[in-house]
């Protein structure tokens, strides 16, 4: 009797198995780059190039999709056209990064040429790093 529920066992774990197996599985990493002293924030994901970008003085926000590459610890997203650069570079072992936004900005009146934003982000701590305008917490060394 004890072998049968021994083989029976063995069978229902083995289709959970084959079950579980069958499943693709999917991760989506995201990276958050925050200012350290004005918080304007870029947070992308490494497997689409989907990216947004907050700045949060103006209450200006942009997103898209760009290129990224991955060299070792080191992540790279690039979106550039005539009206957007969006270069960002991030080492995911020394948790540091930094970014470059640009883009063209319409004006109300739609006269003349569109005014151009551009916010640089320079992260010394990507771990602390969030997507919203919080001051970063100040940490002696």
């Amino acid at each position: 009797m004890n072998s049968k529920l021994i083989i029976i066992g063995l069978m229902v774990s083995s289709l959970l198995g084959i079950s579980a197996s069958g499943q693709k599985q999917t991760t989506s990493q995201q990276v958050t780059l925050q200012d350290d002293k004005s918080g304007d924030h870029l947070i992308f994901v490494i497997d689409t190039g989907e990216y947004k970008f907050e700045n949060c003085k103006g209450n200006i926000s942009i997103g898209g999709a760009g290129t990224v590459s991955v060299t070792g610890c080191k992540v790279a997203l690039r979106d550039m056209s005539d009206t957007r650069r969006v270069l960002a570079e991030i080492d995911l072992c020394d948790r540091v990064g930094k970014a470059d936004i640009a883009f063209a900005v319409p004006t109300l009146t739609n006269q003349g040429d569109p005014s151009t934003f551009e916010s640089v982000i320079s992260d010394a701590n990507t771990a602390d790093s969030a997507f919203d305008c919080q001051p970063k917490p100040i940490v002696s060394k």
